[in-house]
């Protein structure tokens, strides 16, 4: 089976053909994101998600639907932040001002929003030889052209877990 398809079958017994668009896990369960091919080869616009197994061949099997909408909130999260984060049209770096009033430029790594927080996150790097050495998380306001305008400190112990469950999802 070519990893970027798989096939569904629906109650009625219609096989149907879906793309891979992004998998992810969690400690309890391995996500698929994905669309669905029509005869014609062409892709849906609409998304949907399953959980799934990996066989002996490392090959996904065993599909089963979500089962609560906290499993939906979770992925759509994932997917949100996802799309975000490769949005074409969102800037690669921002400049900051440190303590002292040095003006520094910061390349930016990764983008998404937490809903439950109603925030925008950025992970950024200021160190262009190592950028995963020195890699730094803020809140952030964002311009009219989606350029950054202001960063903000991380507030909680519950934020910052939030964070990292996402920014571990986007590594894997």
């Amino acid at each position: 089976m070519d990893q970027q398809y798989f096939y569904l079958t629906t109650e009625d017994g219609v096989e149907m053909k879906c793309k891979v668009l992004f998998t992810f896990d969690t400690d309890d369960h391995s996500y698929c994101i994905y669309t669905i091919i029509d005869e014609d080869g062409n892709e849906s616009e609409e998304i949907s998600a399953v959980r799934y197994e990996l066989d002996e061949n490392l090959e996904m099997t065993n599909f089963q639907e979500l089962e609560t909408e906290e499993e939906w909130d979770m992925v759509e999260e994932v997917y949100n932040t996802l799309v975000d984060t490769f949005s074409e049209e969102e800037r690669d770096a921002f400049i900051a001002t440190d303590e002292e009033g040095n003006e520094i430029e910061c390349k930016v790594i990764y983008r998404f929003t937490l809903d439950e927080f109603g925030k925008k996150y950025v992970v950024y790097t200021t160190d262009e030889t190592e950028p995963i050495e020195n890699l730094y998380v803020a809140s952030y306001v964002d311009s009219e052209d989606g350029e950054i305008q202001e960063i903000f400190p991380v507030e909680s112990d519950e934020e910052w877990k939030k964070i990292e469950e996402t920014v571990e999802f986007l590594n894997q």
